[in-house]
């Protein structure tokens, strides 16, 4: 069986709808959602560790060319059931990131918007020089940075970010950092979003590019009352300084015919939360394959 013909075979439809939550802005203490554990997630995790058992490590300091504060992005969605296969064909072509013997993140997200959320807005509409703005938190280092994220004229993705401390003058230093970074051109931000995933960070620093495979996807609102979870699928992101297809992962993907989509965590969070105070035309066609890819049920491959 090919690569394509057994992600073709992963699709089904299920009823993804949810309701519509009113919108509440919240502090930054924001208390992180649980997520519940099912069998596949425990499964996928244990083989997803004995697969990465291989790969040659790196640290957090050992990047140069991959760092990619600036680059451009390609990203993919691939059913969940994929992942195992991929990282068999991937094994010698990436390292894969290694803090203190573990090889397999969570990370916990809070976006800001303005009240009338207008960031989501400019994506939306299209707009050029766009802004997201979250908070991060690397929940196995406990670390956390505010990040902001610029999508230029160019189609390229600046990051910047801050680490955050307990000092009395956080609120003030990120107040500062977001004016500077966003030109003045926002005030109000408020949390709009929780989301959180699981993470794989490769790197290959020959090609000065990072794969960042990103699965048990969620989300919910500031107040935690309407969480949403896409278990059946992962992303597969691409950092390149320059987009080129003369890449490992790309050049898997081209031969099998697997193509990229445009897919903003932050704005399928925003539509699948707020679907009756948001327009979503933009994100129709990845709205619809989510439905196609959202699966509970047991991991295929754990039988072949």
């Amino acid at each position: 069986m090919t690569i394509q013909t057994q992600i073709k075979d992963e699709f089904f439809e299920k009823d993804a709808s949810t309701s519509s939550a009113a919108l509440t802005a919240i502090n930054a203490k924001t208390k992180p959602a649980t997520i519940a554990k099912t069998q596949s997630t425990d499964a996928l995790s244990i083989q997803v560790k004995n697969l990465l058992t291989p790969f040659e490590g790196y640290g957090l300091n050992d990047l140069n060319n991959a760092n990619l504060m600036n680059r451009v992005d390609s990203k993919f969605m691939l059913p969940l059931s994929f992942l195992p296969e991929l990282l068999t064909h991937l094994q010698g072509h990436y390292r894969v990131l290694d803090i203190q013997g573990k090889r397999l993140f969570s990370y916990y997200n809070q976006y800001f918007d303005t009240p009338e959320l207008d960031l989501y807005k400019a994506h939306h509409n299209g707009k050029l020089n766009r802004y997201k703005v979250r908070q991060r938190r690397y929940v196995d280092t406990a670390t956390e940075y505010l990040e902001v994220k610029l999508k230029n004229n160019q189609s390229r993705t600046v990051k910047t970010r801050i680490k955050l401390s307990q000092g009395n003058n956080q609120q003030t230093d990120c107040a500062a950092f977001i004016k500077e970074q966003m030109k003045n051109n926002f005030a109000h931000l408020n949390v709009t979003q929780q989301s959180g995933y699981n993470r794989i960070a490769l790197a290959n620093e020959e090609k000065a590019e990072r794969l960042t495979l990103d699965f048990n996807l969620w989300y919910n609102t500031p107040k935690g009352d309407n969480k949403i979870t896409l278990p059946g699928f992962f992303i597969a992101e691409l950092k390149q300084s320059k987009k080129t297809k003369h890449s490992p992962f790309y050049r898997l993907m081209s031969k099998h015919h697997i193509f990229p989509v445009s897919f903003s965590k932050y704005c399928i969070g925003c539509a699948l939360l707020y679907p009756e105070r948001l327009k979503a035309n933009r994100f129709k066609s990845v709205l619809t394959r989510i439905k196609q890819l959202h699966s509970i049920k047991p991991l295929p491959l754990e039988n072949n």
